[in-house]
């Protein structure tokens, strides 16, 4: 509704008349439908998106020439214009053992199916995603003007090449930030490989009209190589690669994320490939599609928007009081329960606890009207041209980034849309952070509610956060957000052994809805922090019942005969509350960092005891663990 207002020249600033425009013209359907596949076509006309399936199908212009086909400048182009990460992501983020400067960093990038599994099993239904991802590229090409069985056999090769990279690519579990960290400059990075022009490909990436600073960029450039292994593989698979199923993979990636901003025919194509891998049984609304597009593209700017309209300014002060019981309670257990860990190691927790930052709602730079007019300066939205202007916002997004390299990390600042559904812990700056969109009911219950929902919800989520600064990999983050080992021997040695109980436990949780075990180690962190933020938010809740009402319970809820005690727990189970399709169960399970939502309630709350005291558990079911609990924090 905030999107739909009429602009008012008056009343609105430059960004939200910007917002609008964009809006409208994502809305103009009909002008869509009338556009169809041209503004596409007109890029399939240039170099370097060329497509060879296409053959001279769309005209003579379009055809494409092996011996003019670059590599290097079609990578960059996808990365630099159209923020795409095809084969290499790279990007500007904070120096894991400096944290207070920013790097470039190169990693590998996602492939065209969610996860590694669909390229490399053989089940029934890895088979039956690719069987379906083929016949999508195969049909999308002859929409756009390919000859069927050239179409056939062209994405075939495609699609052998993203199995080769899938083949390559380093498993979730192995990515461990000291393995990630190697650091070297761009002439020792070609030195290392030197198949690929890593500089010509950075300085054409990086838009040094934008930022004329960044002009110099040379062979001394320091970068973080987050996957050497996986960029000596790459290369030598490329090297073997004939050139045409290169570019017909490249501009393929172009294609496909492009496919939303054309004409219905071809959403209702995709349609058909995502009911097969994920269950999809009817496209978004167009006004749901559009505000997810403007969201996007201008987070702060629609976020000021949300602020002003929905954001109570009293939700920091009962935050605060969360946030630092949760603290309190953290460093309570710390030093009245941990037994496994020595006192150096304990000290340095309890440092880093007390320097944990808290972030709420939305960050202080997004209500100055002049700078957030100065960032999209660049942006010019028409009514009538919704393709361009989403190529507008993907160029915008590309180099957003890039602003950043070379200066100081502001440690104190947040960068994260207020309108998100989430809460996040940074550990390059050792900050928790819970935008204004997650600050609501169910989450999020004010003070005329009993602060047994709250504390059950949103404290449960404060604590997760936190303790995120403590799991198997943010506690190899100090208290500044550097990488840099501040655990004895000892206390490392004691933690591992003690995540092996949880791993193990969830382990055995079988999911019905996927068919499938959860990944215990590849949930670990996740587990971690449900656990610990649990147990702190209880703690933090019953200090509050001491303090603030002298130990007197809370009045019972009318009509309702469970405790307070018992409503905290409930409020934490309604907040995972949730359904999911079989296809998307499987991803969840493959592809995700969490458990699934009912894993997350039933595996924190059988190993706690306040849980089993409250609802009376009996020993050795499934909700009371006795003997068996595990427990790090």
């Amino acid at each position: 509704a905030l999107l739909e207002k009429p602009i008012s020249k008056r009343r609105d600033s430059e960004a939200v008349q910007k917002a609008k425009i964009l809006y409208a013209s994502c809305m103009n359907e009909n002008k869509i439908e009338k556009a169809d596949v041209k503004p596409l076509l007109s890029i399939l006309k240039h170099s370097p998106f060329r497509w060879p399936v296409l053959e001279s199908n769309i005209g003579p212009e379009g055809l494409w020439s092996e011996r003019r086909f670059s590599l290097v400048q079609a990578l960059a182009t996808l990365r630099g214009q159209y923020s795409s990460s095809v084969f290499i992501r790279l990007y500007v983020a904070a120096d894991d053992k400096i944290s207070n400067r920013y790097i470039l960093k190169l990693d590998q990038a996602s492939l065209s199916l969610a996860s590694r599994e669909d390229y490399l099993q053989n089940t029934t239904d890895a088979k039956s995603y690719r069987d379906a991802f083929l016949q999508f590229m195969v049909d999308t090409a002859v929409l756009l003007g390919a000859n069927a069985s050239r179409a056939e056999s062209d994405m075939k090769s495609v699609l052998k090449l993203e199995v080769k990279i899938a083949e390559i690519m380093i498993p979730y579990e192995n990515r461990t930030s000291e393995v990630m960290y190697n650091k070297m400059n761009i002439s020792e990075l070609s030195a290392m490989i030197p198949q690929f022009d890593w500089l010509g490909y950075i300085k054409k990436v990086i838009d040094t009209k934008l930022y004329p600073e960044l002009k110099d960029i040379g062979p001394s450039e320091n970068v973080i190589v987050r996957v050497p292994q996986y960029f000596k593989d790459l290369f030598r698979i490329l090297e073997n690669e004939k050139k045409k199923t290169l570019a017909n993979y490249l501009v393929w990636r172009m294609v496909s994320s492009r496919l939303f901003n054309l004409s219905r025919r071809f959403q209702y194509r995709w349609l058909e490939f995502s009911r097969v891998i994920h269950g999809t049984t009817t496209l978004l609304p167009q006004w749901d599609k559009c505000v997810d597009l403007v969201e996007n593209a201008l987070p702060y700017v629609v976020g000021k928007m949300f602020v002003n309209a929905h954001f109570q300014e009293d939700k920091k002060e009962m935050m605060e009081e969360l946030t630092e019981g949760i603290r309190w309670a953290f460093i309570d257990i710390l030093e009245k329960e941990n037994d496994w860990m020595d006192s150096e190691t304990k000290r340095k927790a309890h440092e880093k606890a007390k320097a944990v930052m808290a972030k709420v709602g939305y960050p202080q730079f997004i209500m100055n009207d002049t700078y957030i007019n100065e960032d999209i300066k660049t942006l010019k939205f028409t009514e009538s041209d919704y393709f361009g202007n989403v190529l507008q916002t993907r160029k915008y997004a590309a180099q957003s980034d890039f602003y950043w390299l070379r200066k100081e990390v502001p440690k104190t600042e947040w960068f994260t849309s207020p309108t998100t559904v989430n809460a996040f812990y940074s550990a390059s700056t050792n900050q928790i952070r819970f935008p204004a969109g997650e600050l609501q009911k169910p989450f999020f219950w004010g003070t005329e509610y009993p602060r047994s929902l709250s504390y059950g919800a949103i404290g449960v989520i404060v604590g997760h956060e936190f303790t995120h600064g403590f799991d198997n990999n943010g506690r190899k983050y100090d208290k500044n957000g550097n990488l840099d080992p501040w655990w004895t021997t000892d206390s490392e040695e004691k933690f591992k052994e003690k995540t092996k109980c949880m791993i193990n436990q969830y382990n055995n949780y079988y999911w019905k809805q996927a068919g499938l075990y959860v990944k215990g180690k590849r949930t670990l962190a996740e587990n971690i922090a449900d656990n610990g933020g649990l147990r702190e938010a209880f703690r933090a809740y019953r200090k509050w019942i001491a303090e603030k009402r002298g130990g007197e319970e809370e009045p019972l809820l009318p009509g309702l005969e469970f405790t307070h005690n018992q409503l905290f727990f409930l409020s934490y189970a309604h907040v995972r509350c949730n359904s999911f399709r079989p296809e998307s169960a499987r991803e969840q399970i493959y592809t995700g960092a969490h458990s699934p939502p009912q894993f997350r309630v039933i595996g924190a709350m059988s190993n706690f005891e306040e849980f089993r005291k409250a609802f009376s558990c009996p020993p050795n079911t499934t909700m009371n663990r006795g003997a068996e609990s595990c427990r790090l924090w």
